[in-house]
């Protein structure tokens, strides 16, 4: 993209990190940010954390594990969900987690949506998999899927109107969201 993403701009001249935090705080549940400490957020009614594991020399974090890894850590009780949105969407995450509190029907170890690719990065993770996740990251792992390989796992069907929202990784595919986005309101 040329930028981080969080700091991509939306037409009513907000980033798309204000836009999560914006649709986030509707959930009125305590709102987090991993931002490799870059300090992207300026909100301070959200809480910054560092990831799990360091960043490396360049900068570079460690992932979306670490971070989420991170997330659970701030969470006292064991067994709560963690509503994970990652910054290359523009799902709002009270839709998100609308969509997928309805698929929690045994107590899963990770809900998230699903069309024809996976998108675990808009999904609800159970904390009590805070050890495993250290575990697996202190391997060296990073993989998300790889992760979610052996844990018990429910998916909900990705609307068809939020495909272009729920990833992009390239100034066009930014566009196109942006579109969609408008044309749903």
């Amino acid at each position: 993209m040329g930028s981080p993403k969080a700091l991509l701009s939306l037409p009513n001249g907000e980033t798309l990190l204000d836009f999560h935090i914006r649709h986030a705080k509707r959930l009125n549940v305590p709102v987090m940010v991993a931002d490799n400490g870059k300090r992207l957020c300026h909100d301070t009614t959200v809480k910054i954390i560092d990831d799990y594991l360091p960043n490396q020399q360049n900068g570079k974090g460690a992932g979306a594990l670490s971070a989420m890894a991170s997330a659970m850590n701030q969470v006292m009780s064991p067994y709560h969900y963690l509503l994970v949105i990652s910054c290359d969407s523009l799902v709002h995450a009270h839709q998100v987690f609308d969509k997928l509190r309805y698929a929690v029907t045994d107590n899963e170890a990770v809900i998230y949506l699903k069309a024809e690719k996976d998108y675990p990065l808009l999904g609800l993770y159970r904390t009590d998999l805070l050890i495993k996740l250290n575990d697996y990251l202190d391997k060296g792992q990073r993989a998300v899927m790889k992760f979610l390989a052996d844990k018990k796992i429910q998916t909900a069907a990705l609307p068809n109107e939020w495909i272009t929202l729920a990833n992009f990784n390239t100034k066009n595919e930014f566009d196109l969201a942006l579109n969609s986005l408008n044309e749903i309101g």
